[in-house]
């Protein structure tokens, strides 16, 4: 045999070695690579795209924060479907290279200093369904043309900026929009309601913390029933919660606090069963707290500065998932139910400020890895429970202005992870443990 024959072997495979090796790299489209470039050097070259250099990285697929996906032309080819750059410190405008990019369906620049009004230039991504501007120093009225983004937009976050003026009906000009936060900027007036409450697959909503002209809950949100997430606190609510919202069946999470609602809370609240986190915390509520709960995913209770009366339910126990409870500064009396001792999450509880009575449940600390305990400014009674510090994990205890008795629990000493314990103006007698 030979040698050309024994050779041509070896060559055929390293012949194919190399086609299979240029078809795992991606071959990236005419005219995205050289937007990526005109992209860096619209913010100014910054270090934090460093990697966004052909003489670095050849392959820009692999070029931070850049995400590709792979064409059905049969070529080949890949094109940028993705930019992912929140927290890398530019600052100035949006590069109008962005919508270079002809096939970008997610942009993420959250976290950043970009400035200056609205940046219409992204009206030019055409294929545009996720946008993220949040937390950055936007300013400026949205501008009625908004609606010129891409229709098929699912994601609209423009969250923690400057924004002032009011919000036109031009943010909800998108059908098949799934998120719409305008949270925490400087908005006035009024939010289009009526337009929003069109967006039926609304997922969640956000718009709170703006100096909005005060107003009732829009009862025309009780139609967005796929709502997840619900965030209004801060707003100049007034009025009753709605009754209506009862459709809103799907909802994980509800804030309402810092806001002049009258009324009680709708035992609707108490009921949804994937409700995770209730917050009403300074919203101005009164009226008593439900006996029957069937809200049993509740992950999270803050409803503390209101104006809530009579005792705490026995369901509160039923609450497995419980891990944070506060209902601080109200007019609770009677005992705390000794079923909260048994709940197996609780890390945060705080019923301060109120005018509760009897003793603490005896499990307290017993069967949750529980952090921060505090009952102070009450008239509770009795020893303190002896399993307090079972876990070893608490970190607070706080009980000053009460009626409690007795000698302190021994157990009390083996808490390494106590910083906080006040209990002054009380009778307890006998020796501090050690």
């Amino acid at each position: 045999m030979s040698t050309t024959t024994c050779f041509l072997p070896v060559l055929i495979a390293g012949v194919l070695l190399l086609l299979l090796a240029h078809g795992c790299s991606s071959r990236l489209a005419t005219g995205d690579r050289e937007a990526l470039v005109a992209i860096r050097k619209g913010w100014g070259n910054p270090r934090s795209l460093a990697t966004w250099d052909p003489a670095v990285a050849a392959d820009p697929c692999s070029w931070y924060g850049v995400t590709c996906s792979d064409t059905s032309n049969g070529e080949g080819e890949s094109v940028v479907t993705g930019l992912s750059l929140g927290s890398m410190s530019f600052s100035g405008t949006v590069p109008a290279a962005v919508c270079d990019l002809k096939n970008l369906t997610q942009l993420d620049i959250s976290f950043n200093n970009l400035s200056g009004v609205f940046p219409a230039v992204l009206y030019g991504c055409s294929q545009l369904r996720y946008l993220d501007l949040s937390h950055n120093s936007f300013d400026g009225a949205l501008p009625d043309d908004i609606s010129r983004l891409p229709s098929m937009l699912e994601h609209l976050d423009l969250s923690s900026n400057n924004f002032d003026g009011t919000i036109p009906a031009a943010v909800a000009a998108f059908p098949v929009l799934k998120h719409l936060l305008l949270n925490n900027n400087r908005f006035t007036g009024t939010y289009p309601a009526v337009e929003i409450s069109k967006l039926t697959g609304l997922e969640s909503l956000g718009l709170a913390y703006n100096a909005f002209a005060p107003g009732p809950m829009p009862q025309a949100f009780a139609k967005l029933t796929k709502l997840t997430s619900l965030w209004m606190p801060n707003m100049n609510l007034t009025g009753e919660i709605p009754e209506a919202f009862s459709s809103l069946t799907e909802l994980t999470d509800i804030d309402l606090s810092f806001n002049e609602l009258t009324g009680t809370i709708p035992a609707w609240v108490w009921q949804h069963k994937k409700l995770k986190s209730l917050q009403m915390y300074r919203s101005g509520l009164n009226g008593k707290l439900p006996r029957n709960i069937t809200a049993v995913n509740l992950v999270e209770i803050h409803m503390s500065s209101n104006q809530l009366k009579g005792e705490m339910p026995d369901d509160f126990g039923k609450l497995n998932k419980l891990t944070f409870l506060s209902i601080s500064n109200n007019q609770l009396t009677g005992a705390i139910p000794i079923s909260i001792g048994l709940l197996p999450k609780l890390i945060y509880i705080d019923l301060s400020n109120n005018n509760l009575s009897g003793e603490l449940p005896p499990e307290l600390g017993m069967h949750s890895p529980i952090l921060h305990i505090d009952v102070s400014n009450n008239s509770l009674s009795g020893p303190l429970p002896r399993m307090l510090c079972a876990n070893g994990l608490l970190s607070q205890l706080v009980a000053f202005h009460n009626n409690f008795s007795g000698t302190l629990p021994m157990n009390l000493g083996d808490c390494v992870q106590l910083k906080t314990l006040l209990l002054y103006n009380n009778s307890f007698s006998g020796e501090f443990p050690v």
